[in-house]
């Protein structure tokens, strides 16, 4: 996803020219900044009472990260906390190499394992990118769920007209 995000948004340009791209990127959202961008208010139950959100690597690089805070602040009753860790460590593969295991970890150490397993009591840790919520489960023991996951658990069924 992440990749193909950065190509649709990005490499495009080269491929097919501005404004071709330019139409091409406009129709490419992540789950988090297309639900954030949706003027209807959600459903929700009351959650949590706080989210540590851990912003994917491309989520970052693209500045993607206050979407994903919009949309989990529609939380009723939630606080939402970027963890600013930078990155989980894990990389795509990287991180499953035996050569890269304790730069992988160490990559995580610096921010992101110290906040998970500081997170308090009632804190549900939020990941977006597959590889972050395997590395945070390895090397924390905790389970951090993608935002839709999370949202899906606490949203009211709507009557269909």
């Amino acid at each position: 996803m992440a990749a193909c995000q950065r190509s649709s948004r990005r490499e495009t340009v080269a491929i097919v020219g501005a404004q071709t791209a330019s139409e091409f990127a406009a129709g490419r959202r992540l789950f988090e900044e297309y639900a954030a961008a949706r003027g209807a208010a959600l459903p929700l139950a009351s959650g949590p009472a706080r989210v540590l959100l851990h912003g994917h690597c491309h989520q970052r690089s693209m500045g993607l990260v206050a979407s994903a805070k919009a949309l989990l602040g529609r939380i009723p009753g939630v606080t939402v906390e970027d963890a600013e860790a930078g990155c989980c460590g894990m990389a795509g593969s990287f991180g499953y190499g035996r050569a890269h295991y304790e730069v992988s970890k160490a990559i995580g150490e610096r921010r992101l394992f110290p906040a998970v397993r500081a997170r308090g009591e009632g804190t549900v840790v939020v990941a977006a990118g597959t590889s972050c919520r395997h590395q945070i489960h390895d090397f924390t023991g905790v389970d951090a769920v993608h935002p839709a996951v999370l949202l899906r658990s606490l949203l009211h069924e709507v009557p269909r007209a």
